[in-house]
């Protein structure tokens, strides 16, 4: 499976481009809805371009990691009469959005649609998108990276017992095509970081043989 790795400059970027869509379609929203939990950092940067301050959140969950897919609802807004943008950092398969959508169109007066990124797999069209992707891929956002970076971890650990932090990225660029020089580009560190945190939840340890360190599934 191909996973992208995302940075911060390249969202904000295609917040702009979101921004300037809205801008130029003439919709003017009263709130932004933000799915969480990756519309939450697109809704707060879209707030202010578009210079609002009514962001809420509605909690639908599609996807949980790369290998875990789940549909989760919790509803807890009040929209009366307004002008509503829903927004999400991408539509993969579409549900989340069009169950939002459903949702928030029995409370709001005009509804649209808004997301970074959108995969060719969605059965669901927003009315503003930052950028096309064509085929499925699993897209690393900033915001989820410790989360989705250990799924990939966990998931290719499993094939043997002691794996140096080398062979380990190695390993997830065999797998899931990401390119362990472009993530130290992009993302400085945070391998690391995630190993350090997989540690600290008990999901690996760390193992010292001859002067050299290993790391094994728990």
């Amino acid at each position: 499976m191909r996973c992208v790795i995302t940075n911060w400059d390249y969202l904000d970027g295609l917040c702009r481009k979101v921004a300037e869509q809205i801008i130029e379609d003439g919709f003017e929203p009263d709130t932004i809805v933000a799915i969480a939990r990756g519309g939450w950092f697109v809704g707060s940067i879209l707030c202010d371009m578009l210079g609002l301050d009514e962001l809420v959140s509605l909690g639908i969950r599609h996807y949980i990691g790369y290998d875990r897919r789940e549909l989760k609802v919790k509803e807890e807004i009040s929209l009366e009469r307004e002008n509503v943008l829903i927004v999400d950092d991408l539509i993969n398969t579409g549900k989340s959005m069009s169950k939002a959508k459903e949702i928030v169109e029995r409370k709001a007066k005009d509804v649209r649609t808004a997301c970074l990124l959108l995969v060719s797999t969605s059965k669901f069209v927003p009315n503003y998108f930052g950028e096309y992707l064509e085929g499925f891929s699993w897209v690393i956002f900033p915001w989820n990276i410790v989360e989705d970076l250990s799924s990939l971890i966990r998931a290719v650990m499993k094939e043997k017992e002691l794996w140096t932090v080398w062979e380990i990225k190695s390993a997830i660029y065999k797998e899931f095509q990401i390119d362990p020089m472009y993530l130290d580009i992009t993302n400085p560190g945070r391998f690391e970081g995630v190993l350090r945190v997989m540690e600290m939840k008990g999901v690996i340890e760390r193992v010292v043989i001859d002067d050299k360190t290993y790391y094994r599934l728990k």
